[in-house]
């Protein structure tokens, strides 16, 4: 195993070493609320051990690098006052790195190198982006600077989320440096105030480590191993969750009836064609549900439905405050009568409203009047029997602004403990049975708190949507088992989601089904099945034992490369001690893709039984516009 290890100069600089060759060398700095900055480079030494050093600028400032090694390197820093002075900061960046004569130089340097941007959440249709090296491009929580061809890169995440909002910046003001940094709230957290300040007689960043190894890969799911480690994630025992959600399919137009519709041909012609995980379902409401479907009912679908061994699953929204929902702000809370949503809108420090992000007010999650309105939710939620939920716009919760426990500083320490709360709500233990919950548009940190997140944005039927869902697959599939117990590849539309243009194609629809069966996974099928042919690609493409076998396994299949701003289009994984590789097309028109393939094995494709022979070293596919195979080895 390799072992990595600090060296301080006393310059400032200190240098990570991987086996005792150098990766790159680094700085640290700092600025507190009072307009005082420092940069270890320019401030004077004062004290050095083996696992820190410490340096005070003109103006009183002290700033200690504290390193530690092992099978990462690891590095933060703490901000502090000479006089001994409480100290209030919104920025540390505790590693300011570029090549500095180590190995990682021509990943610093070269012009053919990517940094990997990763999106703080998913809302708003986010995306991973591996691109060139630019003054001030973002990523968040962590990233790699990598080389697409060789897969030779550098890893640098943080490990604690608790408090910072964090991210790896490419500097504005010297040339390719990347700085680790805490302290993080912009447009790409969505937010318009400033990140909390936080105080005390000393104040340090989040930790951050860095890998380098020859495969990003690898460094990925080391990563995952590392943080699962660190933070172990709540599990769940019964499997991969089959069924239906409302959403794509009948979405403003949920009601009583289509929804039974699709509970009925779900247990009544998927089921027995293999759409199921040891013979259970979910059936889920999204939204509109409190609108659109009367208590009577609910109560009356959720019997019926126990009463045919499927589960029933509800949707909630409760870090977000929606107009639409709720007629308006001054209105009394449904679930707390006597109260006003007014009083629980999270607020600036001159007790304005905080803007809305994407059509929803940020709900102030620390305030013990939210905290009864969800106590009081998750109770109906009990009563009524329901056993899934999918808990939506959690970003909202992460929002920066001045919290009624006035404990809570930032916005990732309310959404952490909003987290917490609601766990504790919505447990095994206090629901007294398993009940399932599933996260979206949430940031990937904090993590492990829910069953799955989803991994994506809103995802149709359409090719463009197969490319997108694959995006997040490409760069997210190590997060499944380590980050959450299942990553959740959104509902699966096999026909005409309800704010598309037109229909899918077959082709489309095995290709969306695919994107599924590869995640990890859950899977979520949606759309209006008083259309017959939603019924009948259903019964084609949801009936495939060989392929919904897969999908239970609780495997993500894992990429063959990056792709730029796009996404991989092979993944491959190992199953049973069966090797399989999913193969897709999202482009239009006539496309022969070759697969290149090690041996001269032959390859069956799942959903035809079609044989593709292994010659002169790969594999060709050809295809009529968006589609997808899924390859067994024979």
């Amino acid at each position: 195993m390799s072992y990595y290890s600090w060296n301080f100069s006393k310059d400032g600089k200190v240098s990570l070493l991987k086996d005792e060759i150098k990766i790159f060398e680094a700085f640290s700095s700092a600025e507190a609320t009072d307009g005082r900055r420092i940069d270890t480079r320019e401030a004077k030494l004062i004290a050095m051990t083996e696992d820190t050093a410490s340096y005070q600028s003109d103006d009183g400032l002290i700033l200690t690098q504290k390193v530690k090694g092992g099978e990462v390197g690891q590095a933060s820093c703490i901000l502090s006052d000479s006089r001994g002075e409480v100290i209030s900061s919104r920025s540390l960046a505790p590693l300011c790195m570029y090549g500095g004569g180590g190995v990682t130089g021509p990943l610093f340097d070269g012009l053919f190198s990517k940094m990997l941007l990763v999106p703080y959440d998913n809302t708003m249709w986010l995306r991973y982006e591996a691109v060139p090296i630019r003054a001030g491009r973002k990523s968040y929580d962590f990233s790699l600077l990598f080389f697409e061809d060789s897969k030779e890169a550098l890893l640098i995440g943080a490990t604690d989320f608790t408090l910072w909002k964090n991210a790896i910046v490419c500097a504005s003001r010297e040339s390719r440096q990347l700085k680790a940094v805490s302290g993080v709230a912009d447009d790409g957290t969505h937010d318009n105030i400033p990140h909390g300040a936080i105080s005390g007689t000393s104040v340090e960043s989040a930790p951050f480590i860095c890998t380098y190894g020859s495969d990003y890969r690898e460094l990925l799911e080391a990563y995952g191993d590392y943080l699962l480690e660190k933070n172990p994630i709540i599990s769940w025992k019964r499997g991969v969750p089959f069924g239906f959600n409302s959403w794509a399919g009948l979405a403003f137009n949920l009601n009583a009836e289509n929804f039974r519709q699709a509970g009925r041909f779900f247990r009544e012609e998927l089921r027995p064609g293999s759409y199921h995980n040891k013979g259970e379902q979910y059936i889920n409401f999204d939204a509109r549900w409190l609108n659109n479907i009367s208590p009577e009912d609910r109560k009356s679908i959720v019997q019926e439905l126990h009463d045919n061994n499927q589960h029933a699953g509800v949707y909630d929204a409760p870090f977000a405050c929606f107009i639409d929902d709720i007629g308006s702000i001054d209105n009394e809370i449904r679930e707390v009568p006597g109260h006003k949503y007014r009083e629980i809108l999270l607020r600036d420090e001159d007790g304005r409203l905080v803007e809305k992000i994407d059509g929803a007010y940020p709900f102030d999650i620390t305030h013990p009047v939210w905290k009864e309105m969800e106590a009081v939710k998750v109770a109906y939620y009990k009563e009524m029997g329901f056993d899934y939920v999918k808990l939506d716009f959690m970003s909202h919760g992460g929002a920066e602004g001045k919290h009624y426990d006035p404990k809570v500083i930032t916005g990732r320490q309310a959404l952490y403990e909003g987290y917490l709360y609601l766990q504790e709500l919505m447990s095994e233990e206090a629901m007294e049975h398993p009940f399932f919950i599933s996260i979206s548009i949430a940031p990937l940190f904090p993590n492990g708190l829910a069953h799955a997140r989803r991994f994506s944005c809103d995802s149709f039927g359409k090719n463009e949507d197969v490319e997108y869902i694959l995006n997040a697959q490409t760069w997210g599939w190590w997060e499944n088992k380590r980050l959450y117990y299942f990553n959740d590849p959104d509902h699966i539309c096999l026909l005409k989601g309800y704010f598309d243009s037109r229909e899918s194609s077959f082709g489309e629809a095995r290709a969306r089904y695919t994107t599924a069966v590869i995640g990890g996974t859950v899977m979520m099928m949606s759309d209006n099945y008083a259309n017959p042919e939603a019924l009948r690609r259903s019964r084609i493409l949801a009936c495939n034992p060989e392929v919904n076998h897969i999908a239970a396994s609780e495997i993500a299949f894992r990429p063959i490369c990056s792709n730029g701003t796009s996404s991989c289009h092979i993944f491959t994984a190992n199953i049973e001690g069966n090797e399989y590789m999913a193969v897709f097309n999202w482009k239009n028109g006539m496309q022969t893709v070759p697969i290149a393939a090690e041996d001269k094995s032959n390859w069956k494709d799942l959903w035809t039984g079609h044989i593709f022979p292994c010659e002169d070293g790969k594999i060709i596919w050809k295809t009529d516009g968006c589609d997808a195979i899924l390859l067994q080895k024979m």
